[in-house]
């Protein structure tokens, strides 16, 4: 408890002493972006908007014709039907997501979640979905951190969506080792019977959006999707802040 709340109190402090500064080159804020990235830093996250995989979220070469094409999973089995993702991990966006991850900075969620709300939205995902799930983390995890980030960004594309959200049905039962520095798969082994569904009655014949922060090779989102398949839901979709 005292953890977490010197860092509830430390993020208190840094929204107080730094509200106008980006959070990947700390230059002045002065666009009117709901994320807080100076206007070089939202160039440099490089959004894929409408120009990403139709099946994995991708940020994919500028052409059309390559679309298919994806290198990220153009030889992966993945268990849900299509992706989204705002922006690569790798740039501004990946700063973004650790200060909420990771610096307990909450109210990252909001922007995050509606922007992919809008992507959903004028890609027609909307009418295939029936409830919302996000990527749950082991209870030790939450407890050290405070909160379930997944599922911040969930409760806001829901708000957007006029959607439920279920966080009991799908529920993480294995702690494992961190997966920044495993290979696709270690990463699969690592997650092996790491999740379970609880309530399969709440999700059969019901078409999911897996929600997570990140999705690097995708085997949380795929093992996630596993089980929920198993579960007798319908169509799985997935969408990720960074990918």
């Amino acid at each position: 408890m005292i953890v977490r709340a010197t860092k509830k109190a430390l993020t208190a402090i840094l929204d107080i002493a730094y509200p106008g500064v980006c959070l990947s080159c700390e230059a002045p804020l002065e666009g009117p972006w709901e994320l807080p990235l100076c206007g070089t830093c939202m160039v440099k996250a490089d959004f894929a908007g409408d120009m990403m995989c139709p099946r994995c979220g991708a940020g994919v070469v500028r052409d059309p014709e390559e679309m298919r094409m994806c290198p990220k999973c153009h030889n992966l089995k993945l268990n849900f039907r299509r992706a989204v993702s705002l922006a690569p991990y790798e740039g501004p966006m990946g700063e973004v997501v650790r200060a909420l991850k990771f610096l307990g900075r909450r109210a990252l969620a909001k922007p995050l979640g509606r922007m992919l709300a809008a992507i959903l939205r004028r890609q027609d995902f909307t009418q295939h979905l029936d409830v919302i799930v996000p990527v749950p983390i082991h209870w030790r995890r939450r407890f050290k951190r405070g909160f379930n980030q997944s599922e911040l960004i969930a409760r806001h594309i829901a708000r957007v969506l006029d959607l439920p959200v279920d966080r009991d049905s799908l529920r993480r039962i294995r702690h494992t080792r961190p997966q920044t520095r495993l290979s696709r798969g270690e990463r699969l082994s690592n997650l092996k019977g790491a999740f379970r569904i609880r309530r399969p009655d709440a999700i059969k014949g019901r078409n999911v959006l897996l929600v997570d922060d990140v999705m690097t090779t995708g085997g949380t989102v795929t093992e996630c999707a596993r089980e929920i398949r198993k579960a007798g839901a319908g169509q799985i979709f997935v969408a990720v802040a960074a990918r």
